[in-house]
Formats: C-alpha cells, sequence, structure tokens
C-alpha cells in the first residue's frame, strides 16, 4: 500500500518504490512512502498562489476560526490518530501530549486570537520610531 501525501490540493503517491514503513509492535509492513516524482517548486508555488494569498484575504478572526475547526476536525478524529500512534510503538499516554496536546494549543492560539487581536487583516503596531540619530531613517 502506497502511503499518499496531500501536495497541490491533492492526494499523490510516489512514482516509484518508496521507503518501507513497518509496525514498531508487529514488524508487519504498514505500507511505502516515498517523495520521488514530486515537483517541489510546484508545492512552493502552490503555497504561495494559493496559501499564502488565502490567508492574506482573510481577518485575524477568520484565521483564529479555520484554526479552531481544524482543532475540532482533529478532535474528532482522535481515536484514529490514536490508533496510528500504536503502530509506531507510542502508549496512548505518549500519543496524549502530541494528539490532544495539538489540538489543545490550535483551540488555545484561536482563542488568544479573537481576544487579543481585532477583526482586521492588518495590525498596526504604535507609533513612528527613529532609527538613527538624525531622523533620517524611522520604521
Amino acid at each position: 500500500m502506497n502511503i499518499q501525501s496531500f501536495v497541490i490540493g491533492e492526494w499523490v503517491s510516489g512514482d516509484c518504490e518508496g521507503q518501507n514503513v513497518f509496525n514498531a509492535i508487529n514488524g508487519e509492513p504498514i505500507g511505502e512512502v516515498s517523495s520521488s516524482g514530486i515537483d517541489f517548486q510546484s508545492v512552493i508555488n502552490y503555497a504561495r498562489d494559493k496559501g499564502q494569498a488565502g490567508l492574506q484575504n482573510l481577518t485575524f478572526h477568520e484565521r483564529a476560526d479555520k484554526l479552531k475547526a481544524l482543532a475540532k476536525y482533529l478532535t474528532d478524529q482522535k481515536e484514529k490518530l490514536y490508533d496510528i500512534s500504536a503502530l509506531t510503538g507510542a502508549t496512548r499516554i505518549d500519543s496524549w501530549v502530541d494528539i490532544e496536546g495539538g489540538t489543545g494549543t490550535l483551540f488555545a492560539y484561536s482563542s488568544l486570537t479573537k481576544n487579543e487581536l481585532p477583526n482586521k487583516k492588518i495590525l498596526l503596531e504604535g507609533g513612528v520610531e527613529g532609527l538613527s540619530k538624525e531622523g533620517s531613517f524611522i520604521g
């Protein structure tokens, strides 16, 4: 079984035999993973053209809503994530830090953003600051 990667808006497999991935408990093969054939320049361009452009069009609160939605989705999938993590040999307690700690961090960032940042696309910080002795350079 090929383990796919989500790039450029779609699930893709490498175009050759990949690295075998094994269950750490019983040694059985889980699948193969490969990035061979993935055009990484296209991945970068996609991130810049789609991802960055999409984020720039959102306010801080809209971005926070997306973080919260991702955290909710991952929370709904947490049992599947625990099952996958167990294949690495991790215990449920080992995995808790990453799975529930990670989603908790997303929830916290979402809440902080909504509480501390304006519902705008940009944030102006303070006034003009002189950066040179004669005032010829300011920021």
